[in-house]
């Protein structure tokens, strides 16, 4: 008898499954985020003894008063109030984006830097995030990588201008610009200033929801639009008209390539920028009507840069990106409309003149449609190349187009080996402004030389008759004003009337205040508080 078979084959066990890789731009946002990192990490680990790491590397003047912005957030500040001058002003809605990272801080018991960096390394990955979105739905599969890498890291060749001496050309001198404007390129926002990484992201995020409008109206997409505009206002609210333009721009070329207009669609389209208008409004009214405010704005030094600094600083990727102006308009590619019309705009608003004098200001995340374009270009450039010629000339390239991205990072690892001492606040003066900041009251305001008055208000949270060359009222009057006052020979009537009439409550002497002559020991009318090291404080004695 035959052996019985059995009545189903045994099934074969499961194939196991791949696990998912992380895709390009994870990866890539998290690179570009511990990279940013490595150099701050490296300036802590090799501090030289005695000193103690500011925190930051570039345009760090200008970061410290974030910090000071930020230590108001975490006391419970919604409003702020400008520690950096001696004027009497009441608290106006600005900077809410360092308000918010302090009362962040607060919140996570972190110290104040360390929500600083941590506003770095968020706004690092919401760009690279956003910018890869953006790539993926407007240019094709096989650009993404490219283009993200061109968005990111693009930068230009401003160093020939450095290795050149800064000659003058058409009656101005060349510059460095994508030396020391974090807002040029994406890898040195990101490297430098959180909101500038931030405010980036936010414009992407807005845009992308504005093309869902377009396609296809829904109130999600109007609200999530709205929401990313209305932050946006608050960290930089002359971008808001800029996007409105830019955006008006595009949907006038799509009529003129023959598109329909859908009015409803439109109308859509319009919310999200009408919902800013009460922030918008409020934000002219203070630049023009309050008295502090409007007199700090006649500070601000954003004239828009040199067209020829400006062209070099951008380097390759405008070259490449007027290749992909070309091929979209020849295509009329309505994918690449609103990259084409972008950038001329920009240029073209850059040389305007506009009534808050911030011209330069107009250059945020132009380096997003200048890198996108140019992966574009590259791709035309090379189309009928061999692939192996076309791989060599790509990454030549690429390589030129990521230069200056390469001698920022090469700049703060110099930073970080401590050969530059302006990075570092001194042991004495570290362990003062710890004490101060622990014993200091309310209503104190500190005399100090500017270096020290800088630190004054992120460090302490003391306000200072001068610290600062933007957010001190009359800077450069009130330093001279100070020096001659603070004199070898100085009378000790005049100087207490100087310190009542201006309501200084603190004497902050260290070093570069010795430096004047002036011998504060001894005074009648001082009460020495604190001295350590070259370091010591005293409080005006009430009268």
């Amino acid at each position: 008898m035959a052996a019985s078979l059995p009545l189903a084959r045994p099934l074969p066990p499961p194939a196991a499954k791949p696990r998912p890789r992380p895709s390009f731009a994870l990866v890539f946002a998290a690179g570009i985020a511990l990279l940013s990192l490595t150099p701050y990490l490296l300036a802590y680990l090799w501090t030289p003894p005695g000193q103690h790491f500011a925190g930051f590397f570039f345009i760090a003047d200008d970061a410290t008063t974030y910090l000071a912005k930020m230590r108001q957030g975490a006391e419970g500040a919604w409003l702020w109030t400008d520690p950096y001058t001696s004027e009497a002003h009441g608290g106006v809605f600005l900077f809410g984006f360092y308000l918010l990272f302090g009362h962040l801080a607060a919140l996570l018991h972190l110290p104040l830097i360390a929500a600083y960096h941590l506003a770095r390394i968020s706004g690092a990955i919401a760009l690279v995030l956003a910018a890869d979105r953006l790539c993926r739905r407007v240019l094709a599969p096989e650009l993404h990588r490219v283009a993200l890498v061109l968005v990111i890291l693009g930068s230009g060749v401003g160093v020939l201008a450095q290795l050149a001496g800064n000659p003058s050309l058409f009656g101005g001198k060349l510059e460095a610009l994508d030396l020391h404007l974090p807002e040029l390129s994406g890898w040195y926002s990101i490297l430098a200033i959180p909101h500038f990484a931030w405010a980036t992201a936010l414009i992407i995020v807005a845009l992308l929801g504005l093309l869902d409008i377009a396609d296809r109206p829904s109130w999600r997409s109007v609200a999530v639009t709205s929401i990313a505009l209305i932050v946006l206002t608050a960290i930089h609210p002359q971008m808001i008209p800029v996007l409105a333009i830019i955006w008006g721009a595009y949907q006038l070329v799509l009529v003129l390539w023959g598109r329909r207009t859908d009015w409803t669609a439109l109308a859509a389209q319009a919310v999200p920028f009408v919902t800013t208008l009460p922030l918008l409004a409020y934000n002219a009214w203070i630049l023009f009507r309050d008295p502090t405010i409007a007199e700090w704005a006649r500070q601000w030094r954003h004239q828009a840069p040199g067209p020829v600094s400006l062209v070099l600083s951008l380097g390759v990727p405008p070259a490449l990106g007027v290749i992909g102006m070309v091929f979209a308009w020849r295509r009329r590619d309505s994918r690449l409309a609103l990259l084409m019309v972008w950038p001329p705009l920009v240029f073209l608003l850059l040389y305007l003149p506009n009534l808050a004098n911030i011209q330069r200001r107009l250059l945020d995340a132009l380096y997003v449609p200048l890198g996108m374009l140019a992966a574009v270009g590259l791709q035309a450039l090379v189309r009928r190349l061999k692939p192996s010629r076309a791989r060599r000339i790509k990454a030549i390239l690429v390589t030129t187009c990521c230069l200056s991205s390469a001698i920022v990072l090469a700049i703060a690892l110099r930073f970080a080996s401590g050969a530059f001492p302006e990075a570092y606040i001194s042991g004495d003066s570290w362990q003062a402004l710890q004490w101060l900041s622990r014993h200091h009251r309310p209503n104190d305001r500190a005399l100090s030389s500017p270096q020290a008055g800088q630190l004054l208000p992120a460090w302490a949270g003391v306000t200072v008759y001068v610290g600062h060359y933007s957010e001190t009222l009359d800077y450069f009057r009130k330093i001279a004003i100070v020096r001659t006052v603070l004199q070898p020979n100085a009378s000790v009537a005049d100087v207490e009337a100087f310190l009542r009439a201006n309501g200084i409550t603190l004497l902050y002497w260290g070093p570069a205040e010795a430096a004047t002559g002036y011998e504060p020991a001894g005074q009648a009318y001082l009460q020495p508080i604190y001295q350590r090291g070259t370091v010591a404080i005293y409080r005006v004695k009430s009268p």
